[in-house]
C-alpha cells in the first residue's frame, strides 16, 4: 500500500472534521442573544483552530453562549486527542499493508516505541487524557469559583483544563489568563497541564512504566526517546524563561515587569499552548523572536502540540555536534542515532521552514499587498508571527487575527491544518508514489559547506 492512502484517509478524516465543527459551529443557539451570529467565514475560522488546538480567534468566546461554548470544547477535546487516536486506528487497520518506512514516518509524526503497540497507546492516551484533564478540573475550580461563582467558576475549571491539556489556547475571557498572572497556583496548575499534554503519550507512558520497573529491576532505564524529551523541555522551559527575563528588563514600559512568574509561563506556553499572562503585542521585538523560535520547535511526537518537535532540535544540534568534532555518526546520550532518524528531522526541519515562508508570503500578499518595504516593514513581523503560531498550532498572537481579511484567514486556516497533521506527513500524503522504488541510483559525493 502506498503511504498516500493511510495518510490521505487521515488527512481527509481530520478535514471532514473541521467541515462538521464549521456546521455545528452555524446551529442556532451558538451564539449568546445580543451578540452577532457566526458567518460562514467566522465558524471556519473557529472550527479549524479548535480541531487543530491552535486557540487563534476571530470571535471571542464571551459571544458564545453556554452551549456554543461546550460545541467548542468538544471541537478542542476531539481535535487534542483525535488525531493520536485516528493515526494509531488507522495503523491497526493498515499494520499489514504499510511498509516499514510508511510506518517509520507515522511513528515519527505521532509517536510510537517499538516495545509499545499501537493498541496500548491508543487506551493509555484515553486514560491519561481523562485523568489529567479531570484533576486539572478540579485543581482550578477553587481559585475560579472564588471569583466567577459556584457554576460559572465549575466551567471555566473545566474548560481550561482540556484546553491547556490539549494545548489548545482557547480562552473564555477576551484577556486570556491575564486577569491571573500574579495568581501562582493557577499559573502552575495551567503550567502543569500545558507540559503534561505536550510530552506526548508514549514518553508518560514510558516513565510510569520505568518508575514500575524499578521496584522489581535495579537496572531498568528509560528509552533513549523520553530521555531527549525530558531533557530538551526542561533546557527549552528554562532557557526561554532566562531570555525572556533578560530581554524584558530592557523594555521597561512592557508587560513583564521582571515578573519570573511571568517569564516562566511565556515559556511553557510558548511551546504550542497559547495561553498568556502577558499582551503579545507589547513585548519587544526581540522577545516575538525568540517566542517564534520556541513556536517553531513545538512540543513532542505523539502529543497534542505542534512544531517541528523536540526530538527534532535535539537530534539536529547532536548532528552538528557530531560533524564538528569529526564524529561518524550521531550521538546522544551515549547512544548512536540512526541515518534514518537524521534524515527526518532535516526533513522536518526543511518542510516546516518551507510551509512558514509560504504562509508569510501568502499572508503579506492578503494583507498588505504588494508595495515598497519601507511602507510594509511595520506588520512584517505581525505576519511572520502569526503564520509561524498557525502552522505550529499555538494560537499566540500580536493581535491581528480578528482583523484578517478572508482569503488571509484562508492562508490561517491551511498553515493550521498543515500544522496539526506534520508538514512531513503532509508532504507523503500529497506526494506519495504509488509504489516504493526496487532500484538504487549511482553514489556520488557534493562538496557542502
Amino acid at each position: 500500500m502506498a503511504m498516500g492512502t493511510p495518510g490521505r484517509l487521515l488527512a481527509l478524516g481530520f478535514a471532514g472534521g473541521i467541515v462538521a465543527g464549521a456546521w455545528l459551529l452555524m446551529l442556532p443557539g451558538i451564539t449568546r442573544a445580543a451578540a452577532a451570529p457566526l458567518s460562514a467565514s467566522d465558524a471556519l475560522f473557529m472550527a479549524t483552530s479548535a480541531i487543530c488546538v491552535t486557540g487563534l480567534g476571530v470571535r471571542d468566546l464571551l459571544d458564545f453562549s453556554g452551549f456554543g461554548q461546550a460545541m467548542l470544547l468538544l471541537l478542542i477535546q476531539v481535535g487534542g486527542i483525535g488525531i493520536v487516536t485516528l493515526s494509531k486506528l488507522t495503523l491497526l487497520r493498515a499494520s499489514r499493508q504499510l511498509g516499514l518506512g510508511e510506518r517509520d514516518l507515522f511513528d515519527a509524526s505521532f509517536g510510537r516505541l517499538r516495545y509499545v503497540s499501537p493498541r496500548q497507546v491508543l487506551s493509555s492516551t484515553i486514560a491519561y487524557t481523562l485523568v489529567c484533564e479531570c484533576f486539572g478540573c478540579a485543581l482550578l475550580a477553587p481559585s475560579f469559583i472564588a471569583r466567577h461563582g459556584v457554576a460559572d467558576g465549575l466551567w471555566a475549571a473545566a474548560f481550561h483544563s482540556v484546553s491547556a491539556f490539549c494545548n489548545a489556547g482557547f480562552g473564555l475571557w477576551p484577556d486570556n489568563l491575564i486577569a491571573y498572572q500574579d495568581d501562582l497556583w493557577v499559573n502552575l496548575v495551567v503550567m502543569v497541564l500545558i507540559v503534561a499534554g505536550g510530552l506526548g503519550f508514549v514518553v508518560i507512558g514510558d516513565t510510569l512504566s520505568w518508575l514500575h520497573r524499578r521496584r522489581t529491576v535495579p537496572n531498568a532505564r528509560l528509552s533513549l526517546h523520553s530521555k531527549v524529551v525530558l531533557l530538551t523541555t526542561g533546557c527549552l522551559i528554562a532557557g526561554g524563561c532566562l531570555i525572556f527575563l533578560c530581554l524584558e528588563s530592557l523594555n521597561p514600559t512592557g508587560p513583564m515587569a521582571g515578573d519570573p512568574l511571568r517569564a516562566l509561563f511565556l515559556s511553557v506556553t510558548a511551546r504550542t499552548a497559547g495561553y498568556n499572562t502577558v499582551a503579545i503585542g507589547e513585548l519587544c521585538s526581540p522577545t516575538l523572536l525568540v517566542l517564534i523560535l520556541l513556536m517553531f520547535i513545538g512540543g513532542s511526537p505523539g502529543s497534542t502540540a505542534g512544531g517541528v518537535k523536540t526530538t527534532a532540535l535535539a537530534v539536529l544540534v547532536a548532528t552538528v555536534r557530531a560533524r564538528a568534532r569529526g564524529r561518524p555518526e550521531t550521538e546522544i546520550l551515549d547512544r548512536s542515532v540512526s541515518a534514518g532518524a537524521v534524515g527526518r528531522a532535516l526533513g522536518a526541519v526543511a518542510m516546516m521552514v518551507a510551509v512558514v515562508m509560504v504562509g508569510t508570503v501568502l499572508l503579506i500578499i492578503t494583507e498588505s499587498g504588494i508595495g515598497p518595504h519601507s511602507a510594509q516593514r511595520a506588520h512584517f513581523l505581525d505576519h511572520l508571527f502569526e503564520v509561524v503560531s498557525a502552522v505550529s498550532t499555538t494560537g499566540l498572537s500580536t493581535g491581528i487575527t480578528p482583523r484578517l481579511s478572508d482569503p488571509g484567514r484562508a492562508v490561517i486556516e491551511l498553515c493550521m491544518f498543515v500544522g496539526r497533521l506534520g508538514p512531513l506527513l503532509m508532504a507523503a500524503t500529497l506526494f506519495a508514489h504509488t509504489r516504493s522504488a526496487d532500484y538504487r541510483l549511482p553514489r556520488e559525493d557534493l562538496i557542502i559547506g
